[in-house]
Protein backbone atom coordinates (compact mmCIF):
# COMPACT_ATOMS: atom_id res chain seq x y z
CA UNK A 1 0.00 0.00 0.00
CA UNK A 2 1.41 3.24 -1.10
CA UNK A 3 3.05 5.95 1.38
CA UNK A 4 0.97 8.53 -0.05
CA UNK A 5 -2.34 6.81 0.30
CA UNK A 6 -1.58 5.98 3.98
CA UNK A 7 -0.80 9.46 4.15
CA UNK A 8 -3.81 11.43 2.54
CA UNK A 9 -5.94 8.97 4.28
CA UNK A 10 -4.12 9.64 7.80
CA UNK A 11 -5.08 13.82 6.91
CA UNK A 12 -8.87 13.05 6.98
CA UNK A 13 -8.91 11.08 9.12
CA UNK A 14 -7.18 12.88 11.84
CA UNK A 15 -9.49 15.78 11.37
CA UNK A 16 -12.62 13.40 11.28
CA UNK A 17 -11.54 11.92 14.76
CA UNK A 18 -10.64 15.24 15.78
CA UNK A 19 -14.04 16.25 14.86
CA UNK A 20 -15.90 13.30 16.41
CA UNK A 21 -13.38 13.50 19.97
CA UNK A 22 -15.25 17.06 20.16
CA UNK A 23 -18.51 15.91 19.57
CA UNK A 24 -17.40 13.16 22.37
CA UNK A 25 -16.78 15.95 25.20
CA UNK A 26 -19.44 17.40 24.09
CA UNK A 27 -21.78 15.01 24.52
CA UNK A 28 -22.06 14.20 28.40
CA UNK A 29 -22.45 18.21 28.63
CA UNK A 30 -25.60 18.48 25.93
CA UNK A 31 -27.18 15.50 27.31
CA UNK A 32 -27.17 16.99 30.91
CA UNK A 33 -28.24 20.53 29.46
CA UNK A 34 -31.27 19.30 26.70
CA UNK A 35 -34.01 17.49 27.40
CA UNK A 36 -34.22 13.46 26.05
CA UNK A 37 -37.57 15.19 24.09
CA UNK A 38 -36.27 17.89 22.69
CA UNK A 39 -32.97 16.16 21.11
CA UNK A 40 -35.74 13.13 19.89
CA UNK A 41 -37.67 16.21 18.17
CA UNK A 42 -34.05 17.64 16.93
CA UNK A 43 -33.14 13.85 15.72
CA UNK A 44 -36.36 13.26 13.89
CA UNK A 45 -36.36 16.98 11.87
CA UNK A 46 -31.98 16.20 10.94
CA UNK A 47 -33.22 12.07 9.81
CA UNK A 48 -35.44 13.96 7.80
CA UNK A 49 -33.07 16.29 6.43
CA UNK A 50 -29.91 13.78 5.84
CA UNK A 51 -32.40 11.00 3.78
CA UNK A 52 -33.40 14.14 1.83
CA UNK A 53 -29.83 15.57 1.35
CA UNK A 54 -28.86 12.30 -0.48
CA UNK A 55 -31.48 13.43 -3.02
CA UNK A 56 -30.16 16.69 -3.38
CA UNK A 57 -27.57 15.93 -5.87
CA UNK A 58 -28.63 12.70 -7.20
CA UNK A 59 -25.31 11.54 -6.28
CA UNK A 60 -23.49 13.47 -8.88
CA UNK A 61 -21.09 14.65 -6.06
CA UNK A 62 -19.61 11.22 -5.87
CA UNK A 63 -18.53 11.16 -9.63
CA UNK A 64 -16.13 14.16 -8.77
CA UNK A 65 -13.43 11.40 -8.12
CA UNK A 66 -13.69 9.63 -11.66
CA UNK A 67 -12.59 12.27 -14.23
CA UNK A 68 -9.11 12.47 -14.90
CA UNK A 69 -9.88 15.65 -17.19
CA UNK A 70 -10.13 18.40 -15.18
CA UNK A 71 -13.01 20.32 -17.33
CA UNK A 72 -15.54 17.37 -17.39
CA UNK A 73 -14.88 17.25 -13.19
CA UNK A 74 -15.88 21.48 -13.28
CA UNK A 75 -19.25 20.76 -15.03
CA UNK A 76 -19.97 17.51 -12.86
CA UNK A 77 -19.42 19.99 -9.85
CA UNK A 78 -21.94 23.02 -11.26
CA UNK A 79 -24.26 20.17 -12.37
CA UNK A 80 -24.34 19.07 -8.84
CA UNK A 81 -24.91 22.50 -7.07
CA UNK A 82 -27.29 23.28 -9.70
CA UNK A 83 -29.28 19.94 -9.30
CA UNK A 84 -29.20 20.59 -5.30
CA UNK A 85 -30.69 24.36 -5.46
CA UNK A 86 -33.58 23.17 -7.62
CA UNK A 87 -34.19 20.51 -5.56
CA UNK A 88 -34.23 22.66 -2.39
CA UNK A 89 -36.46 25.01 -3.86
CA UNK A 90 -39.27 22.25 -5.11
CA UNK A 91 -39.09 20.69 -1.17
CA UNK A 92 -39.75 24.18 -0.05
CA UNK A 93 -43.28 24.22 -1.87
CA UNK A 94 -43.98 20.46 -0.61
CA UNK A 95 -43.25 21.09 2.82
CA UNK A 96 -45.54 24.03 2.62
CA UNK A 97 -48.57 22.12 1.46
CA UNK A 98 -48.07 19.40 3.79
CA UNK A 99 -46.68 21.02 6.63
CA UNK A 100 -50.05 20.14 8.77
CA UNK A 101 -49.59 16.16 8.33
CA UNK A 102 -45.69 16.00 8.52
CA UNK A 103 -46.06 18.10 11.98
CA UNK A 104 -48.78 15.39 13.13
CA UNK A 105 -46.87 12.28 11.89
CA UNK A 106 -43.49 13.59 14.19
CA UNK A 107 -46.36 14.55 16.92
CA UNK A 108 -43.92 18.23 17.33
CA UNK A 109 -46.86 20.20 17.41
CA UNK A 110 -45.15 22.76 19.90
CA UNK A 111 -42.65 23.36 17.43
CA UNK A 112 -44.39 23.62 13.65
CA UNK A 113 -41.82 26.26 12.51
CA UNK A 114 -38.89 23.06 12.62
CA UNK A 115 -40.71 21.49 9.38
CA UNK A 116 -39.41 25.36 7.59
CA UNK A 117 -35.93 24.27 8.45
CA UNK A 118 -35.53 21.16 6.61
CA UNK A 119 -34.68 22.82 3.34
CA UNK A 120 -32.08 24.90 4.94
CA UNK A 121 -30.49 21.82 6.60
CA UNK A 122 -30.61 19.56 2.93
CA UNK A 123 -29.26 22.92 1.18
CA UNK A 124 -26.10 24.13 3.81
CA UNK A 125 -25.30 19.93 4.00
CA UNK A 126 -25.42 19.45 0.45
CA UNK A 127 -22.95 22.82 -0.05
CA UNK A 128 -20.50 20.85 2.53
CA UNK A 129 -21.20 17.44 1.01
CA UNK A 130 -20.07 18.43 -2.53
CA UNK A 131 -17.24 20.93 -1.01
CA UNK A 132 -15.47 18.11 0.62
CA UNK A 133 -15.65 15.89 -2.26
CA UNK A 134 -14.01 18.92 -4.71
CA UNK A 135 -11.35 19.35 -1.78
CA UNK A 136 -10.46 15.52 -1.89
CA UNK A 137 -10.31 16.05 -5.77
CA UNK A 138 -8.14 18.17 -5.88
CA UNK A 139 -5.90 16.98 -2.53
CA UNK A 140 -6.63 19.70 -0.22
CA UNK A 141 -6.33 16.95 2.28
CA UNK A 142 -5.61 18.99 5.16
CA UNK A 143 -8.00 21.55 4.08
CA UNK A 144 -10.93 19.23 4.30
CA UNK A 145 -9.68 17.49 7.34
CA UNK A 146 -9.55 21.02 9.22
CA UNK A 147 -13.00 21.68 8.15
CA UNK A 148 -14.33 18.70 10.07
CA UNK A 149 -12.83 20.04 13.29
CA UNK A 150 -14.84 23.38 12.65
CA UNK A 151 -17.76 21.81 12.26
CA UNK A 152 -18.04 19.94 15.04
CA UNK A 153 -16.44 22.83 17.50
CA UNK A 154 -18.88 25.41 16.41
CA UNK A 155 -22.15 23.04 16.29
CA UNK A 156 -21.08 21.68 19.80
CA UNK A 157 -20.00 25.16 21.32
CA UNK A 158 -22.87 27.08 20.20
CA UNK A 159 -25.37 24.12 21.68
CA UNK A 160 -23.13 23.93 24.99
CA UNK A 161 -23.20 28.07 24.87
CA UNK A 162 -27.11 28.04 24.34
CA UNK A 163 -27.47 25.86 26.64
CA UNK A 164 -25.74 27.44 29.73
CA UNK A 165 -27.44 30.75 29.08
CA UNK A 166 -30.89 29.13 29.70
CA UNK A 167 -31.88 28.57 25.98
CA UNK A 168 -32.08 24.94 25.75
CA UNK A 169 -34.30 24.12 23.73
CA UNK A 170 -34.49 22.39 19.98
CA UNK A 171 -34.48 26.09 18.76
CA UNK A 172 -31.14 26.25 19.87
CA UNK A 173 -29.73 22.36 18.18
CA UNK A 174 -31.04 23.76 14.77
CA UNK A 175 -29.20 27.10 15.20
CA UNK A 176 -26.19 25.17 16.00
CA UNK A 177 -25.91 22.42 13.25
CA UNK A 178 -27.10 24.98 10.89
CA UNK A 179 -24.39 27.62 11.82
CA UNK A 180 -22.00 24.84 11.70
CA UNK A 181 -22.78 23.92 8.09
CA UNK A 182 -22.25 27.34 6.61
CA UNK A 183 -18.87 28.36 8.64
CA UNK A 184 -17.55 24.87 7.05
CA UNK A 185 -18.80 25.60 3.72
CA UNK A 186 -16.72 29.13 3.93
CA UNK A 187 -13.80 27.15 4.94
CA UNK A 188 -13.82 25.29 2.05
CA UNK A 189 -13.94 28.25 -0.31
CA UNK A 190 -10.64 28.16 -1.60
CA UNK A 191 -10.87 24.72 -2.64
CA UNK A 192 -12.91 26.12 -5.56
CA UNK A 193 -10.17 29.02 -6.73
CA UNK A 194 -9.05 26.60 -9.37
CA UNK A 195 -12.31 26.15 -10.96
CA UNK A 196 -11.78 27.98 -14.25
CA UNK A 197 -14.84 30.23 -15.47
CA UNK A 198 -16.55 28.53 -18.71
CA UNK A 199 -15.35 30.32 -22.14
CA UNK A 200 -18.16 28.53 -24.57
CA UNK A 201 -21.08 30.03 -25.56
CA UNK A 202 -24.39 29.41 -23.77
CA UNK A 203 -25.15 26.99 -26.62
CA UNK A 204 -22.20 25.18 -26.50
CA UNK A 205 -22.19 24.90 -22.91
CA UNK A 206 -25.57 23.67 -22.77
CA UNK A 207 -24.47 20.97 -25.10
CA UNK A 208 -21.65 19.94 -23.05
CA UNK A 209 -23.37 19.76 -19.66
CA UNK A 210 -25.90 17.69 -21.76
CA UNK A 211 -23.32 15.09 -22.82
CA UNK A 212 -21.53 15.31 -19.41
CA UNK A 213 -25.05 14.27 -17.63
CA UNK A 214 -25.50 11.75 -19.85
CA UNK A 215 -22.50 10.19 -19.13
CA UNK A 216 -22.86 9.84 -15.79
CA UNK A 217 -26.11 9.25 -15.95
CA UNK A 218 -25.59 6.06 -14.06
CA UNK A 219 -24.86 7.63 -10.74
CA UNK A 220 -28.96 8.86 -11.46
CA UNK A 221 -30.12 5.51 -12.28
CA UNK A 222 -28.12 3.36 -9.72
CA UNK A 223 -26.37 5.27 -7.36
CA UNK A 224 -29.17 7.87 -6.08
CA UNK A 225 -31.75 5.33 -5.46
CA UNK A 226 -28.96 3.20 -3.35
CA UNK A 227 -27.85 6.38 -1.53
CA UNK A 228 -31.39 7.16 -0.94
CA UNK A 229 -32.01 3.28 0.45
CA UNK A 230 -28.36 3.75 2.81
CA UNK A 231 -29.31 6.77 4.12
CA UNK A 232 -33.59 6.14 4.68
CA UNK A 233 -32.45 2.76 6.56
CA UNK A 234 -30.28 4.32 8.72
CA UNK A 235 -32.67 7.72 9.83
CA UNK A 236 -35.85 6.00 8.93
CA UNK A 237 -35.85 3.73 12.94
CA UNK A 238 -35.22 7.66 14.41
CA UNK A 239 -38.64 8.81 12.43
CA UNK A 240 -40.22 5.64 12.82
CA UNK A 241 -39.07 5.29 16.58
CA UNK A 242 -40.39 8.92 16.95
CA UNK A 243 -44.14 8.42 15.30
CA UNK A 244 -44.87 4.92 17.14
CA UNK A 245 -43.22 4.83 20.49
CA UNK A 246 -42.43 8.41 21.65
CA UNK A 247 -40.13 11.79 21.25
CA UNK A 248 -38.32 10.44 24.23
CA UNK A 249 -37.69 7.02 22.78
CA UNK A 250 -36.41 8.64 19.11
CA UNK A 251 -34.10 10.69 21.14
CA UNK A 252 -32.87 7.45 23.45
CA UNK A 253 -32.15 5.75 19.98
CA UNK A 254 -30.73 9.16 18.78
CA UNK A 255 -27.97 9.26 21.00
CA UNK A 256 -26.72 5.84 21.01
CA UNK A 257 -26.96 5.34 17.34
CA UNK A 258 -24.84 8.56 17.29
CA UNK A 259 -22.71 7.44 19.78
CA UNK A 260 -22.27 4.16 18.57
CA UNK A 261 -21.66 5.88 15.05
CA UNK A 262 -18.77 8.07 15.32
CA UNK A 263 -16.19 6.22 14.47
CA UNK A 264 -18.35 5.51 11.36
CA UNK A 265 -18.50 8.93 10.35
CA UNK A 266 -14.40 9.72 11.34
CA UNK A 267 -13.04 6.87 9.62
CA UNK A 268 -15.68 5.59 7.02
CA UNK A 269 -15.76 8.87 4.64
CA UNK A 270 -12.11 9.60 5.01
CA UNK A 271 -11.48 5.55 4.34
CA UNK A 272 -13.76 5.92 1.32
CA UNK A 273 -12.85 8.80 -0.46
CA UNK A 274 -9.04 8.64 -0.50
CA UNK A 275 -9.74 4.16 -0.95
CA UNK A 276 -11.80 4.75 -3.93
CA UNK A 277 -9.58 7.37 -4.89
CA UNK A 278 -6.50 5.30 -4.82
CA UNK A 279 -8.13 2.30 -6.82
CA UNK A 280 -9.71 4.58 -9.58
CA UNK A 281 -6.20 4.96 -10.44
CA UNK A 282 -4.99 1.81 -10.21
CA UNK A 283 -8.04 0.26 -12.28
CA UNK A 284 -7.44 3.12 -14.87
CA UNK A 285 -4.06 1.58 -15.03
CA UNK A 286 -4.98 -1.63 -15.76
CA UNK A 287 -3.36 -3.02 -12.10
CA UNK A 288 -5.95 -5.13 -10.56
CA UNK A 289 -3.75 -7.10 -8.57
CA UNK A 290 -2.42 -4.33 -6.95
CA UNK A 291 -6.03 -3.46 -6.11
CA UNK A 292 -6.18 -6.85 -4.57
CA UNK A 293 -3.40 -6.77 -2.37
CA UNK A 294 -4.26 -2.99 -0.98
CA UNK A 295 -7.87 -4.28 -0.41
CA UNK A 296 -6.41 -7.37 1.40
CA UNK A 297 -4.15 -5.93 3.49
CA UNK A 298 -5.65 -2.78 4.79
CA UNK A 299 -9.54 -4.80 5.25
CA UNK A 300 -7.88 -8.02 7.47
CA UNK A 301 -6.27 -4.94 9.52
CA UNK A 302 -8.96 -2.46 9.63
CA UNK A 303 -11.07 -5.81 10.66
CA UNK A 304 -9.06 -6.44 13.68
CA UNK A 305 -8.68 -3.34 14.99
CA UNK A 306 -12.14 -2.18 14.98
CA UNK A 307 -13.37 -5.52 16.68
CA UNK A 308 -11.45 -4.44 20.00
CA UNK A 309 -13.21 -0.88 20.55
CA UNK A 310 -16.97 -2.02 19.36
CA UNK A 311 -16.13 -5.63 21.74
CA UNK A 312 -15.70 -3.31 24.39
CA UNK A 313 -18.94 -0.99 23.68
CA UNK A 314 -21.26 -4.48 23.41
CA UNK A 315 -20.36 -5.71 26.70
CA UNK A 316 -20.37 -1.57 28.50
CA UNK A 317 -22.50 0.03 27.09
CA UNK A 318 -25.11 0.55 29.93
CA UNK A 319 -23.01 1.50 32.69
CA UNK A 320 -20.70 3.83 30.76
CA UNK A 321 -23.70 6.03 29.17
CA UNK A 322 -25.31 6.00 32.89
CA UNK A 323 -21.39 7.45 34.17
CA UNK A 324 -20.77 9.47 30.84
CA UNK A 325 -24.33 10.84 30.05
CA UNK A 326 -25.85 10.78 33.16
CA UNK A 327 -29.00 8.56 34.73
CA UNK A 328 -31.78 9.25 32.38
CA UNK A 329 -29.89 8.12 29.37
CA UNK A 330 -29.01 4.51 30.82
CA UNK A 331 -31.74 2.59 28.67
CA UNK A 332 -29.43 4.34 25.54
CA UNK A 333 -26.06 2.50 26.53
CA UNK A 334 -28.75 -0.80 26.22
CA UNK A 335 -29.70 0.03 23.07
CA UNK A 336 -25.92 1.36 22.34
CA UNK A 337 -24.69 -2.16 23.11
CA UNK A 338 -27.17 -3.52 20.66
CA UNK A 339 -25.96 -1.36 17.95
CA UNK A 340 -22.29 -2.17 18.17
CA UNK A 341 -21.66 -4.84 15.48
CA UNK A 342 -23.63 -3.01 13.35
CA UNK A 343 -22.06 0.11 13.71
CA UNK A 344 -18.70 -1.89 12.52
CA UNK A 345 -19.66 -3.25 9.76
CA UNK A 346 -21.39 0.15 8.39
CA UNK A 347 -18.11 1.12 8.59
CA UNK A 348 -16.41 -1.28 6.77
CA UNK A 349 -19.62 -1.39 4.14
CA UNK A 350 -18.59 2.40 3.78
CA UNK A 351 -14.91 2.33 3.87
CA UNK A 352 -15.25 -0.04 1.04
CA UNK A 353 -18.12 0.67 -0.94
CA UNK A 354 -16.54 2.55 -3.55
CA UNK A 355 -15.25 -0.51 -5.30
CA UNK A 356 -19.29 -0.47 -6.59
CA UNK A 357 -18.60 2.91 -8.65
CA UNK A 358 -15.09 2.04 -9.75
CA UNK A 359 -15.92 -1.14 -10.99
CA UNK A 360 -19.14 -0.39 -12.42
CA UNK A 361 -21.14 -2.14 -11.00
CA UNK A 362 -23.46 0.25 -9.17
CA UNK A 363 -26.87 -2.08 -10.61
CA UNK A 364 -25.59 -4.54 -8.10
CA UNK A 365 -25.32 -1.83 -4.98
CA UNK A 366 -29.13 -0.86 -6.14
CA UNK A 367 -30.45 -4.01 -5.98
CA UNK A 368 -28.50 -5.03 -2.62
CA UNK A 369 -29.68 -1.47 -0.75
CA UNK A 370 -33.37 -2.48 -2.03
CA UNK A 371 -33.48 -5.77 -0.47
CA UNK A 372 -31.15 -4.33 2.66
CA UNK A 373 -33.92 -1.61 3.11
CA UNK A 374 -37.03 -4.29 2.94
CA UNK A 375 -35.22 -6.39 5.63
CA UNK A 376 -34.66 -3.32 8.06
CA UNK A 377 -37.78 -1.81 7.76
CA UNK A 378 -39.58 -4.87 8.11
CA UNK A 379 -38.02 -5.89 11.18
CA UNK A 380 -39.29 -2.54 12.33
CA UNK A 381 -42.81 -2.48 11.52
CA UNK A 382 -43.17 -6.36 12.34
CA UNK A 383 -41.93 -5.49 15.93
CA UNK A 384 -43.91 -2.14 15.97
CA UNK A 385 -47.00 -4.75 14.67
CA UNK A 386 -46.20 -6.87 17.29
CA UNK A 387 -45.94 -4.87 20.37
CA UNK A 388 -42.48 -5.54 20.79
CA UNK A 389 -40.34 -3.53 23.36
CA UNK A 390 -38.16 -0.87 21.78
CA UNK A 391 -34.85 -2.24 22.90
CA UNK A 392 -36.06 -5.87 21.25
CA UNK A 393 -36.53 -4.15 18.76
CA UNK A 394 -33.46 -2.20 18.21
CA UNK A 395 -31.40 -5.79 18.80
CA UNK A 396 -33.24 -7.69 16.41
CA UNK A 397 -32.91 -4.25 14.14
CA UNK A 398 -29.09 -4.77 14.53
CA UNK A 399 -29.02 -8.22 14.06
CA UNK A 400 -30.78 -8.13 10.67
CA UNK A 401 -28.02 -5.12 9.91
CA UNK A 402 -25.21 -6.91 11.00
CA UNK A 403 -26.39 -9.93 8.36
CA UNK A 404 -26.94 -7.52 5.52
CA UNK A 405 -23.88 -5.74 5.94
CA UNK A 406 -21.88 -8.99 6.03
CA UNK A 407 -23.98 -9.56 2.25
CA UNK A 408 -22.89 -6.84 0.64
CA UNK A 409 -19.23 -7.03 1.82
CA UNK A 410 -19.06 -10.08 0.25
CA UNK A 411 -20.88 -8.35 -2.97
CA UNK A 412 -17.94 -5.72 -2.88
CA UNK A 413 -15.35 -7.67 -2.55
CA UNK A 414 -16.45 -10.17 -5.48
CA UNK A 415 -15.90 -7.22 -7.57
CA UNK A 416 -12.56 -7.48 -6.91
CA UNK A 417 -12.23 -11.34 -6.89
CA UNK A 418 -11.61 -11.66 -3.61
CA UNK A 419 -14.83 -12.99 -2.38
CA UNK A 420 -13.73 -15.07 0.77
CA UNK A 421 -12.18 -11.81 2.34
CA UNK A 422 -14.23 -11.36 4.99
CA UNK A 423 -14.76 -14.75 5.82
CA UNK A 424 -10.67 -15.30 6.08
CA UNK A 425 -10.76 -11.91 7.87
CA UNK A 426 -13.54 -13.40 10.74
CA UNK A 427 -11.96 -16.83 10.40
CA UNK A 428 -8.56 -15.36 12.24
CA UNK A 429 -10.21 -13.74 14.55
CA UNK A 430 -13.22 -15.71 15.67
CA UNK A 431 -10.87 -17.36 18.79
CA UNK A 432 -9.49 -14.11 20.08
CA UNK A 433 -13.07 -13.19 19.82
CA UNK A 434 -14.39 -15.84 21.95
CA UNK A 435 -11.88 -15.38 24.91
CA UNK A 436 -12.65 -11.85 25.21
CA UNK A 437 -16.56 -12.39 25.72
CA UNK A 438 -15.23 -15.58 27.85
CA UNK A 439 -13.37 -13.59 29.34
CA UNK A 440 -15.67 -10.75 30.07
CA UNK A 441 -18.74 -12.65 31.42
CA UNK A 442 -15.92 -14.42 34.34
CA UNK A 443 -14.90 -10.77 35.08
CA UNK A 444 -18.74 -9.45 35.47
CA UNK A 445 -19.81 -12.75 37.23
CA UNK A 446 -16.76 -12.69 39.90
CA UNK A 447 -16.34 -8.49 40.82
CA UNK A 448 -18.82 -6.41 41.67
CA UNK A 449 -16.86 -3.58 41.70
CA UNK A 450 -18.11 -1.35 38.57
CA UNK A 451 -14.89 0.50 38.03
CA UNK A 452 -12.33 -2.56 39.15
CA UNK A 453 -14.11 -4.72 36.38
CA UNK A 454 -13.22 -1.60 34.12
CA UNK A 455 -10.15 -1.92 34.86
CA UNK A 456 -9.73 -5.51 34.25
CA UNK A 457 -11.59 -4.91 30.95
CA UNK A 458 -9.04 -2.56 29.96
CA UNK A 459 -6.12 -4.82 30.82
CA UNK A 460 -7.82 -7.50 28.47
CA UNK A 461 -9.23 -5.13 25.54
CA UNK A 462 -5.21 -3.98 25.79
CA UNK A 463 -3.86 -7.44 25.34
CA UNK A 464 -6.00 -8.20 22.50
CA UNK A 465 -4.49 -5.41 20.58
CA UNK A 466 -1.19 -6.47 21.66
CA UNK A 467 -1.34 -9.38 20.49
CA UNK A 468 -2.85 -7.94 17.53
CA UNK A 469 0.06 -6.32 16.68
CA UNK A 470 2.22 -8.95 17.26
CA UNK A 471 0.32 -11.37 14.89
CA UNK A 472 0.32 -8.49 12.08
CA UNK A 473 4.11 -8.34 12.63
CA UNK A 474 4.53 -12.23 12.56
CA UNK A 475 2.64 -12.54 9.25
CA UNK A 476 4.37 -9.90 7.55
CA UNK A 477 7.68 -11.55 8.15
CA UNK A 478 6.89 -14.79 7.04
CA UNK A 479 5.08 -13.16 3.30
CA UNK A 480 8.57 -11.42 3.26
CA UNK A 481 10.66 -14.87 3.66
CA UNK A 482 8.46 -16.35 1.38
CA UNK A 483 9.10 -13.65 -1.42
CA UNK A 484 12.72 -13.70 -0.91
CA UNK A 485 12.98 -17.44 -0.81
Amino acid sequence: MSSIFLKNTSKLLTGDALGQVIGIIAIPIITRLYSVEDYGAFSAILAISLILTTLSTLSLHLALLIPKNEVEANKILHLSFGIMIIFCMLLSGILITFKTEIVSYLDISTAEWMVYTIPMFVLFQGCYLISTYWGVRKKNFGLVSVSKVAEGLIDRTVAIAAGFAGYASTLSLVVARLLSNVLAILYLTPTFKKVPNNTDSPCIEVITYKKTFIKYKRYLQYNTPSMLLISAGSQLPVIIIAAYFSAVSAGLYAIANRIVNIPVTALGNAISKTYTQKIAEDIAEGNLPKVQRDTESFFKLLFSFLLVPFSILAVVGESLFTILLGEKWADAGVLASSLSYLAMTTLLVQGFGGIFDVMNKQNIRLVYHACNFIVRTGILVACIFLEVSLSTTILLYAVFGTVMNAIVMGLLFSCVKKRMLLFTAFRDNLIPLVIFHVLIVTVEYYITSLYLSYFFIALISITWLLYIGSLKKVMSLIKTKKATS
